[in-house]
């Protein structure tokens, strides 16, 4: 077998199809416990997949969507779920119910060789990590919502969640690992925050990767002690961004950027 030949049967397991029967088949892992369900569990995850994938602009649209050839032959879909039964069914799953899905995908670049072409400096990784808001509602809200109350006495309920991915300056395309949910913890009064999020992140990330080289990049809200003492725990070198007016007290001790000496 010839070097080109090799190469294409490494990354056959890479195109979007292949990629679709993987998430498939670790969808069908999650146990379901509902009796006699009009839609199945995996269907439902799959529905969301192809929400996102199809880029409909919101859920509503998605659920609107005539059943066409992608939904049917790409992701097997036999009738689209509404909006209402996604969410109801959807809420029952837990972050970690779909957590091992990205290490699926990332299991299969590493097979078909595409992360060597990411590696940036020394042999590391670039991680992107940064905190997004996904969800707001004035009405609508459950009991792991954060709230924000604002100067007219309104409240608004949201959620976040911490994103990562692998980047490189010389790719548009980034491969997404896990995300971490930031919302309230069970039993907590107080709202759960990006650096908490991060913690978690962090010994989950090392949970399924263990050995790999990393530089977390993020933006100044994480140039602060305790996350530095976690980057560095979790042995990631990091770049971190530092505005004109942050504040270090000398006690800390701490630097934004790791030596690579260290």
């Amino acid at each position: 077998m010839n070097k080109a030949t090799s190469e294409r049967h490494e990354r056959r397991h890479l195109h979007f199809d292949a990629l679709v029967k993987l998430a498939r088949e670790r969808f069908d892992q999650i146990p379901d416990h509902r009796r006699c369900p009009d839609f199945s569990l995996t269907d439902t995850l799959m529905a969301g997949l192809a929400l996102f994938s199809l880029k409909d602009p919101s859920l509503l649209a998605f659920c609107r969507r005539p059943l066409d050839h992608n939904l049917r032959s790409v992701f097997g879909l036999k009738a689209i779920p509404s909006d209402t039964q996604m969410r109801e069914i959807l809420d029952e799953v837990g972050p970690g119910e779909v957590r091992p899905f990205f290490k699926d995908v990332f299991r299969q670049l590493q097979r078909g060789k595409v992360l060597e072409d990411y590696v940036f400096l020394e042999g590391c990784y670039l991680v992107a990590l940064d905190g997004v808001e996904y969800y707001c509602s004035k009405k609508v809200h459950c009991d792991h919502c954060m709230t924000r109350q604002h100067h007219n006495g309104e409240v608004s309920y949201y959620h976040q969640m911490l994103g990562a991915v692998i980047v490189h300056p010389d790719f548009s395309e980034v491969i997404p690992l896990a995300p971490e949910p930031i919302h309230r913890q069970d039993g907590h009064q107080k709202n759960d925050c990006e650096r908490n999020a991060a913690r978690r992140w962090l010994k989950n990330f090392r949970q399924d990767h263990p050995h790999l080289p990393i530089i977390v990049i993020e933006d100044a809200l994480s140039s602060n002690a305790p996350h530095i003492r976690d980057l560095r725990a979790a042995g990631c070198h990091f770049i971190l961004g530092v505005m004109s007016d942050n504040y270090f007290s000398p006690d800390d001790n701490y630097e934004c950027c790791h030596k690579w000496s260290e």
